[in-house]
């Protein structure tokens, strides 16, 4: 974490002094903490075609449904997958929305 810090404070000068705390996880302990980070994965798996559109997160779980009445899921494991920020979370505002 120091290597980090001190090529951020490069460009930043001061940044250090602003760090409260921190840690630095293994992949062993992401996936301890939260099971769905199977090897450390925190994109939530793969993004092979059978991953995308109505089969992720998996088959008959697509456009963010639960077996649960009204209880809508996003996030990495929804499409549009891991890296695509709030992607999810606005597809499914416009689906609710009508839009």
């Amino acid at each position: 974490m120091a290597r980090i810090v001190g090529i951020i404070e490069r460009y930043a000068p001061g940044f250090s002094a602003n760090i409260l705390g921190g840690a630095v996880l293994s992949p062993a302990d992401l996936e301890r903490d939260n099971p769905n980070l199977v090897g450390g994965d925190s994109l939530s798996g793969s993004h092979h075609l059978d991953q995308h559109f109505f089969f992720r997160p998996g088959f008959g779980w697509s456009r963010y449904r639960t077996p649960v009445e009204r209880l809508y899921m996003v996030g990495a494991s929804t499409w549009p997958g891991a890296g695509a920020g709030a992607g999810s979370g606005f597809i499914l505002a416009k689906m609710l929305a009508g839009a």
